[in-house]
């Protein structure tokens, strides 16, 4: 097992965006087994590369369906994916040190699964709005029978 693991604590009720979720601690996951398995600086940055490429395409995929639901706080979760991107850019640009990288992209792994999608993310939830049932009459919907004449 990896050192990122999903929960069902992490779900925000989304098929798409929890298994978006899942493949990006799967992909947590590669960078840090090659890092802990001796892999060389190239191959762990390819890695990362990977994780980054997903985490923007992620991220816009969660945007687009925070503005489908008139998620209010769209525009402040925005800037959180925005601070990620740009601290990924940051590791990625100025960690030529192999341990230095590993322990920075670890630690924003951590940051991130623990603080971004069990905090932030879980706020999309309940902005969800409850599907409607369209088969059903209003009065068999409280139980109570409709008097045809």
């Amino acid at each position: 097992m990896g050192e990122f693991a999903w929960s069902a604590k992490y779900s925000i009720d989304n098929a798409q965006i929890d298994a978006e979720h899942q493949r990006l601690i799967e992909l947590a996951n590669d960078v840090a087994t090659f890092a802990g398995s001796g892999e060389k600086l190239p191959r762990i940055k390819g890695a990362i590369i990977a994780l980054y490429d997903y985490v923007k395409t992620h991220f816009q995929h969660e945007e687009e369906y925070m503005l489908q639901l008139g998620y209010l706080q769209y525009e402040e979760h925005k800037k959180l994916h925005e601070g990620i991107i740009a601290e990924m850019n940051a590791i990625m640009k100025h960690s030529g040190n192999l341990d230095t990288l590993v322990y920075k992209f670890k630690r924003l792994m951590n940051a991130w699964v623990l603080e971004h999608i069990l905090t932030e993310d879980s706020r999309i939830a309940p902005a969800k709005k409850p599907e409607e049932t369209t088969d059903q009459k209003p009065s068999e919907a409280n139980g109570t029978a409709v008097k045809t004449e």
